[in-house]
């Protein structure tokens, strides 16, 4: 999914030859999400990278910055890599899941 620029931004960009604020975060977010494989991990490189993400509904939507929500598929995350990364967050929470009941149920018989 490419990123969506308005005219202004279209304009800052062909005539002074500046990117926008949005056009440098989606580059920042991109390299991000290639180099995670969940949520949890991007969610963490965000923030070790000074970026706030925000959630809805327990699930990381976007980033926050200087009052301004930009959602990660206006940046340019598509929906395919989001739901890579979601089925891998899944995954991750199931396998600690696992670990979790096997250690208790070793702890119940001894």
């Amino acid at each position: 999914m490419a990123l969506k620029l308005s005219q202004k931004e279209v304009h800052m960009k062909m005539k002074r030859g500046v990117l926008s604020e949005k056009e440098l975060l989606s580059r920042q977010i991109q390299k991000l999400a290639k180099q995670s494989n969940s949520l949890s991990v991007l969610a963490k490189k965000l923030i070790a990278h000074k970026l706030n993400p925000y959630y809805r509904n327990k699930k990381l939507t976007g980033i926050l910055i200087k009052n301004r929500k930009f959602r990660l598929r206006t940046l340019g995350i598509d929906k395919s890599k989001l739901k890579e990364l979601t089925q891998g967050q899944k995954r991750l929470d199931g396998l600690q899941k696992q670990r979790y009941t096997r250690e208790q149920d070793r702890n119940l018989e001894r």
